[in-house]
């Protein structure tokens, strides 16, 4: 006699499973699929059970998980629907994955299109290809967890990549609806009313008198590099990727520096979300004016900007490192934001400072990845404060 099927679960046991699982921090872009799991969450993040952070842009997830990861040494989880998935592929290849840094992190992904039922056809478009794009984007490393339609238990799925990424890894729970009970979703209110940060801004920072100027006048990319770490000599400090990064680490290298190689527009999410997970540590950000334009998280910042992140934008009105002659110019919003430090543009010729690499001898030949770095950024932080 063949046993029963077993009962599908709920969304409150899908809540439940992560804070058995250790998860207590959720960065989210919201899913209809998951509507009455989100309401459950929002309740829970308002009585202080967890932490239920919304954010506007898929790409901003990875980074704020990984600022996290930085300051706590405990992984968050994302929620994003499959839909979104491309969005989030820039930071979980180029930062987060196991050929870069090598960070840990939970993904619960929707599966929207599972079945002829949602008739949408862009939901059919993606659930066609989620399968193949999940295990693209995250790669053989990762722990890849559910299937289109639902047969998979969600809650062994779900325990899987929690403990994939509490060994240090990636750990993904792709959702279908078709393998859980929906509770009926309430109105879902703002997740988190309490103030676990300042919402004193950032611009108006006291800065280096030295980058002051204009662009005949102003120092160039190295000295402002120079005169910011000299301004904040105990802070974390995050520099975007180009040739912002590989400067930064030929003038000023040490364990407190993060190098942001790949992850276009990401440095602001992983300093805004380190920041407010430690609020007793200074933190800077060190961006492109490109890369200050590519971030989604100014929204963030226009609402609730932590006192203790400060913001520099290098602007010389090129993408020198993409080879483009021209950039958008700046908006004046981004002088509320950040302090803007005009550079001047590069002179001709190749670019003088290597790409960034672990520090290597002769006897340590270079890393196969930049894991080591991002180690080290961790161990620095936990080495300053709680």
């Amino acid at each position: 006699m063949e046993s029963p099927p077993t009962p599908r679960p709920t969304d409150q046991d899908l809540l439940t499973a992560m804070g058995q699982g250790g998860i207590r921090t959720i960065f989210t872009v919201p899913c209809t699929v998951t509507a009455g799991w989100a309401a459950l969450a929002s309740e829970a993040s308002r009585h202080g059970a967890l932490r239920l952070q919304p954010t506007t842009h898929e790409g901003n997830l990875v980074g704020l998980a990984i600022g996290h990861w930085f300051g706590t040494g405990e992984p968050a989880l994302i929620h994003l629907q499959n839909s979104g998935l491309a969005n989030a592929a820039d930071g979980l290849i180029s930062c987060a994955g196991a050929e870069v840094f090598d960070l840990p992190l939970v993904a619960l992904i929707t599966w929207r299109g599972h079945d002829a039922s949602d008739v949408s056809e862009p939901h059919q478009a993606i659930g066609r290809r989620t399968q193949a794009l999940v295990a693209e984007v995250f790669g053989p490393e990762a722990v890849i967890t559910g299937d289109r339609h639902g047969l998979e238990d969600p809650l062994q799925g779900l325990a899987s990549a929690i403990q994939a990424a509490r060994q240090g890894g990636r750990g993904v729970l792709q959702l279908s609806p078709a393998a859980f009970i929906a509770s009926p979703a309430e109105a879902v209110t703002s997740a988190d009313d309490r103030q676990w940060w300042s919402d004193e801004a950032t611009g108006g920072t006291s800065s280096p008198a030295t980058l002051d100027g204009s662009r005949s006048s102003a120092p160039d990319r190295d000295a402002a590099i120079a005169a910011i770490l000299a301004a904040h000599p105990d802070a974390a400090v995050l520099f975007s990727n180009g040739y912002t990064a590989r400067a930064a680490q030929a003038v000023g290298d040490r364990p407190g520096n993060f190098y942001n190689v790949g992850y276009m527009g990401g440095t602001l999410a992983i300093g805004w979300s380190l920041a407010c997970s430690r609020p007793d540590l200074e933190v800077v950000v060190v961006d492109g004016d490109q890369n200050a334009q590519m971030s989604a998280m100014k929204d963030h910042l226009f609402h609730r900007s932590p006192a203790n992140l400060h913001w520099y934008v290098l602007d010389n009105g090129v993408g020198a490192s993409v080879g483009s002659p021209s950039s958008l110019p700046l908006a004046s919003a981004y002088r509320r934001l950040a302090r803007v430090v005009t550079i001047p543009v590069d002179p001709p010729g190749p670019f003088p400072h290597p790409r960034v690499a672990v520090p290597t001898t002769a006897a340590t030949p270079r890393s196969a990845n930049l894991a080591p770095l991002a180690r080290r950024f961790r161990d620095w932080i936990a080495s300053h404060g709680p």
